[in-house]
């Protein structure tokens, strides 16, 4: 079978400002209503996150007239999303005025609603069992992206920012940011584990063998998006691994240097990494057209049936395990000495 033209530069650039303006509109909303402490007890990452909300305004409304301006005639962008858009953008500009954790939450609400839109099946007639589970795994996997990729963005932002602040160097800010990273670890684990679950079920059904992730274009761009997304889940790991051990340790030991240190400097600086990481996968999204076992000229993934619900909750629960294992950091000697050693 012929392979699928590649998008137009219009079309790919559309979907990544599409992805990337909502998840970062996610990001301020959930940090300044969830993660942060409110600027009212004294919280300095609530305050960094609202002015990051100016500029992630101009993004939504720039991402709404490319997306506008990429669609065709047979496919305008529906009023409903371009509606969305605009609320999001008009949110952000009052929450960067304004110190309303509701409104925030209103925000990251009315842009994962926007997000979702999408990819759900409004009509009777597409709502078989297949398009169902289909549409509903899909909307997993891309409110995954949100929260993590958007959450990625906003605290690498507003941590570089605190980086160059007096503020955000006394103990004050190194306790709100240390509970910010560990608040945001928790989103993290749930939107890479729903992302892992969704991902391998619509792989599976885009993807009939390992050989089409080498011989076709979609299994190529599809490989490459996997690796990167290994990248972003291996500095994950040294967040929870090694940085939050480190900065629970300096916490109970009374070493307010060593958090401000840990919290304030070194972890902004990995998470800017992953939130790298996570715009190129947002890139590569928007060239993942059609599917591998179609352009290997293969057959079609099979119904979903009981058997893959059955799989589905096997991989769930091996999922879930894995990644509560992975949170599970002894307190051993080693961490309490790592809180002063070099680098």
């Amino acid at each position: 079978m012929a392979t699928p033209p590649p998008p137009a530069p219009l079309e790919v650039v559309a979907g990544l400002l599409g992805h990337l303006s909502l998840s970062v509109a996610v990001g301020v909303g959930v940090t300044v209503a969830l993660l942060a402490m409110p600027e009212e007890r004294g919280g300095v990452v609530a305050r960094s996150t609202r002015r990051l909300a100016l500029p992630a305004a101009a993004l939504v409304a720039l991402s709404a007239v490319v997306n506008v301006l990429a669609s065709s005639a047979k496919q305008p962008t529906p009023v409903t999303e371009t509606a969305g858009y605009a609320l999001v953008a008009v949110g952000l500009l009052l929450v960067h005025w304004q110190r309303s954790r509701r409104l925030a939450g209103g925000v990251a609400v009315v842009a994962v609603v926007t997000a979702v839109l999408p990819v759900l099946p409004l009509t009777a007639q597409t709502m078989t069992v297949d398009a169902a589970m289909r549409a509903a795994l899909t909307a997993v996997h891309v409110l995954g992206a949100l929260f993590w990729v958007g959450g990625l963005v906003v605290l690498a932002g507003a941590g570089l920012i605190g980086r160059r602040s007096l503020q955000h160097r006394s103990a004050d800010a190194g306790e709100d940011w240390s509970r910010v990273w560990q608040r945001f670890t928790v989103v993290a684990l749930v939107s890479v584990g729903a992302l892992i679950v969704s991902g391998a079920w619509l792989a599976w059904t885009h993807v009939g063998t390992v050989t089409q992730l080498v011989t076709t274009t979609y299994g190529r761009f599809l490989a490459v998006k996997l690796v990167v997304v290994a990248l972003m889940l291996a500095a994950g790991a040294y967040n929870t691994r090694v940085l939050m051990p480190r900065i629970a340790a300096a916490r109970r030991a009374g070493d307010e240097r060593s958090v401000i240190r840990l919290a304030v400097e070194h972890f902004p600086l990995v998470v800017a990494g992953e939130a790298v990481l996570g715009a190129v996968v947002l890139t590569i999204v928007g060239f993942l057209r059609g599917s591998a076992r179609a352009q290997a000229g293969g057959s079609g993934a099979g119904p979903f049936d009981a058997s893959v619900l059955g799989t589905g909750l096997v991989l769930v629960a091996l999922v879930a395990a894995g990644l509560w294992a992975g949170t599970r950091s002894p307190r051993s000697e080693r961490s309490e000495r790592s809180v002063n050693s070099p680098g």
